[in-house]
């Protein structure tokens, strides 16, 4: 006795995995190397069969067809992950710019999760927004902007995003956020070292050289603790920002 396999549903929950995944791999919360692959693949398979539900397209018949039916989903998904890899860069972007300020640029280190340098106050403002996007549910966001690119780009359908330009504005939308969360201990150090200069000019005999240093770091990590619930005001509006290009890109 033989058993015949499903292979359009099959078909269907696959192309649908290669877009969830590719949204995944992308996401700083679930893509980076502290996130086992194996978890992302099974992840990205159950996506796939719980969100590929939505009416589809008709699938290729043709090897040819089913290649560029992935080649899609593939290109749909890098869109979407990246705009949510651009935009919740921008506070790593925002700590950047306080270690440029601070001089702490050469004191950067490998993040375990990206393989890829970072300064410190840049890993204290990613890992505390990163906590606020979570706790405002933003990942639920991008899992409904996801289910609803299913809705309007099904599987094995032949159209694309029209919204290049919600990617191109992502950038600009990056650098004004990263201004705006690392502004206000930005506008404490511009204080500080403004005072230290003036007080170099009236009492030369201090040596304010000596402990200028030290005293801007201190003050910068009182001024960081006390000043960091004026970063959420603009870090929520970043993550409804996130929220509202996902659903221009996917044209819900």
């Amino acid at each position: 006795m033989t058993f015949g396999l499903p292979l359009e549903p099959i078909a269907c929950i696959v192309l649908g995995a290669l877009r969830a995944g590719m949204v995944l791999m992308l996401l700083p919360v679930a893509g980076g190397e502290g996130v086992p692959g194996i978890v992302r693949v099974l992840l990205s398979m159950l996506l796939g069969a719980v969100l590929v539900g939505v009416p589809g397209g008709a699938l290729p018949e043709t090897t040819t067809g089913l290649v560029l039916a992935a080649g899609r989903e593939l290109l749909i998904g890098l869109s979407m992950g990246f705009l949510c890899r651009v935009l919740l860069a921008a506070p790593a972007l925002a700590g950047d710019l306080i270690a440029e300020e601070l001089g702490l640029k050469m004191a950067e280190d490998v993040d375990p999760m990206t393989r890829i340098p970072s300064t410190a106050p840049a890993r204290v403002y990613e890992t505390g927004l990163m906590l606020v996007f979570l706790a405002a549910n933003g990942h639920h966001d991008v899992i409904r902007a996801l289910h609803a690119s299913f809705a309007s780009f099904p599987v094995g359908g032949h159209d694309l995003p029209q919204g290049l330009a919600t990617l191109a504005d992502s950038v600009r939308t990056l650098l004004r956020f990263a201004v705006m969360i690392a502004a206000p201990l930005l506008a404490v150090l511009m204080v500080g070292s403004l005072s230290l200069a003036l007080l170099s000019k009236a009492v030369p005999e201090l040596h304010v050289m000596t402990f200028g240093y030290p005293l801007r770091l201190l003050s910068a990590l009182a001024a960081g603790v006390t000043l960091f619930p004026f970063a959420l005001a603009p870090g929520l509006r970043l993550i409804a920002a996130l929220r509202t290009g996902l659903l221009r890109l996917v044209e819900a």
